[in-house]
């Protein structure tokens, strides 16, 4: 038996495996304490400002994938991209959308340390640690009193456009919970702060507890990086991390298990999109699906689609070829799982995960075979193999692939 029919045939196994490779492509520490420095101090700036921002309520917190749990480290050249939100508790029609915005990039424009780090984008303000990471602050207020739906400038439109974070966080994170006996320790990621009644205030950044991930946040995180791989050459066109994460939850249904999260929503998707390809490749007339906000359908998350076809017809391209290489994955080609989620540590995990299997194992043939294949094992002058005695074996790298 290879190591392929192994880990087909221990679930967990398989599955420890690909948490591993998940892990893999956390932000390392050094990286996080630095951004969460910089993060830490961007609400300190705005409050000390005299002119607007002392004077108002806000509160400032993360979105995106720090929030839900699904950050990956920077593939190639790209940068890790932390954003966030200045919540102003105040109705959004007592400014004007370019008032909100002015105010926001004066404040980093006159201070010495921000000013060659800013970047005005159409709706943030994007602080730049060349090389590193980029901070972007998306400035909104209120729609409803006591409510965390959000307007938000933008300046390509010279007006408000709707966006409901709060709530996207809290969608995301109740279909990640919402597992069936998972797998591998299930702990419910809850490091979400809700909003407190004080003045101005900065929630905490969410920890990452690797190990005890749903599922679902696993999935997102090899997924974004195949398309980071799949994109390489065409960033125009890659696919936003936004869309693959709203895609994923809407197509989970509670599995168990990475594995299965990953293989059950590819194929959700195939068949989802494939009428509507069929439809453009049999009679030229260009349909998609629209891949809206689940708790604020006024926001598309796709718009760009349109006005660009290009971007949907690669994002079709991307699940074909994820579920092209995930298949011969399921088959016994793990050597595919480079070319998926791009981990040069990809060996040295399985060797680590081998190594771990072959402690404990009462089963001597079945210990022995795990400690032959993590290459970890000696041959004594009688030809007898043991895990610490004798003469190391030269390295393998036969998988069974």
């Amino acid at each position: 038996m290879n190591f392929q029919e192994y880990l087909y045939n221990q679930g967990f196994q398989r599955e420890d495996l690909l948490a591993r490779m998940a892990e893999s492509l956390e932000l390392d520490n050094s990286r996080s304490s630095r951004m969460e420095s910089a993060y830490n101090a961007i609400y300190d700036v705005l409050k000390a400002d005299p002119v607007f921002f002392s004077k108002v309520d806000f509160v400032v917190y993360p979105q995106g994938s720090k929030a839900i749990g699904t950050t990956t480290k920077p593939y190639g050249k790209d940068e890790f991209d932390l954003d966030i939100v200045v919540h102003i508790r105040d109705m959004y029609y007592n400014y004007t959308s370019s008032e909100i915005y002015n105010h926001l990039i004066r404040v980093f424009r006159g201070n010495d340390v921000y000013r060659p780090k800013l970047m005005p984008k159409n709706r943030c303000a994007r602080i730049n640690y060349s090389g590193d990471f980029h901070l972007d602050i998306l400035p909104g207020c209120i729609v409803i009193e006591n409510e965390d739906k959000l307007m938000v400038p933008d300046r390509e439109l010279a007006s408000w456009t709707s966006t409901f974070p709060k709530g996207y966080i809290g969608w995301f994170l109740n279909i990640a919970k919402d597992v069936r006996q998972p797998i591998l320790l299930r702990k419910a990621y809850e490091n979400f702060v809700t909003l407190a009644e004080a003045k101005a205030e900065q929630e905490d950044l969410p920890e990452e507890d690797f190990y005890s991930k749903e599922p679902l946040k696993r999935a997102v995180q090899l997924t974004k990086r195949y398309r980071d791989i799949f994109f390489e050459n065409n960033s125009k066109h890659r696919t936003s991390s936004i869309v693959l994460t709203t895609i994923f939850g809407q197509f989970y249904q509670g599995e168990a298990s990475i594995y299965e999260t990953i293989d059950n929503v590819l194929s959700r998707i195939i068949n989802s999109y494939s009428d509507y390809e069929l439809l453009f490749e049999n009679r030229g007339i260009y349909k998609r699906i629209k891949v809206l906000n689940p708790v604020n359908p006024e926001e598309d998350f796709t718009d760009k689609w349109d006005k660009d076809k290009e971007f949907y017809f690669q994002f079709i391209a991307f699940a074909k070829s994820y579920k092209e290489k995930w298949e011969r994955l399921k088959k016994g080609n793990f050597g595919v799982a480079e070319e998926l989620f791009g981990s040069t540590r990809t060996k040295t995990i399985l060797k680590a995960q081998l190594e771990n299997l072959s402690i404990g194992k009462s089963d001597t043939l079945e210990k022995t075979g795990l400690t032959i294949l993590s290459r970890k094992n000696y041959v004594d002058s009688k030809g007898n193999i043991s895990p610490d005695v004798g003469y190391e074996s030269k390295p393998h790298r036969n998988y069974g692939g």
